[in-house]
């Protein structure tokens, strides 16, 4: 991180701050058309969101004053993974749903299961077999898996409620997702470099932001009509 600047650090709470949106738009998507997962929901969004403060407020530290409190950036993945898998779970509920198949209560249990296999190997991983950072490969792998869902159920949902302006935000979130890791690894570590990187990343979490929005503006109206209709 010897490119990191003052500027290039504070930029960076911009896609935290857009992520915190997302996430708060999802989770009222979520209890709207969703109830039994919200708490799933929110669980997952406030996990993904300390683990993204935690990598800036790192960043911020280090730049300012030169302290390097690895554990700070350290504990990203170990929050994000499980956050990614229930919010993904609970995002995937909200697909069946608009699908007319119900409830889909064994998500949860799903969802607790592999999070409980991925915890094992990181366990057996660290300290059984001795690897250093051996939670790293694992907490990836759940995160990466996750997201991944997340995105597609989303983009589902968002084509099921008729929602394409929604479903093209989620997709360009995704595409800055596949895009950020092959030019992370093939680019020279440069301060440019971390700023094109910077910079898409917020393209991205401001995509997603915006798609959140979409989403759970047209499914409240719907909610709402339909309940008004009801009376």
């Amino acid at each position: 991180m010897s490119e990191l600047t003052l500027p290039l650090a504070l930029f960076n709470l911009l896609p935290v701050l857009f992520t915190g949106f997302a996430l708060w738009f999802l989770a009222r998507l979520v209890g709207d058309l969703d109830p039994a997962h919200r708490t799933m929901a929110r669980a997952g969004g406030v996990l993904i969101l300390l683990g993204g403060l935690s990598k800036a407020v790192w960043k911020l530290i280090l730049v300012a004053s030169g302290q390097d409190l690895t554990w700070l950036a350290s504990a990203l993945f170990p929050l994000m993974a499980p956050g990614f898998a229930l919010l993904a779970g609970a995002a995937l509920g909200v697909l069946l749903r608009v699908r007319g198949r119900g409830e889909g209560m064994w998500i949860r249990y799903g969802v607790v299961a592999v999070i409980l296999v991925v915890v094992g190997a990181v366990v057996v991983r660290t300290l059984g077999m001795g690897i250093p950072r051996g939670w790293f490969l694992p907490l990836l792998g759940l995160a990466s898996v996750a997201n991944l869902m997340l995105s597609l159920s989303l983009i589902a949902s968002a084509l099921r409620l008729g929602r394409k302006d929604a479903a093209l935000f989620f997709g360009v979130n995704l595409a800055m997702v596949f895009a950020l890791p092959p030019i992370a690894m093939a680019s020279p570590d440069t301060l440019y470099m971390h700023w094109l990187e910077q910079v898409l990343t917020a393209i991205g979490t401001a995509a997603f932001a915006l798609g959140a929005y979409r989403l759970w503006r047209s499914a409240h109206a719907s909610a709402t009509l339909d309940l008004n209709r009801g009376r």
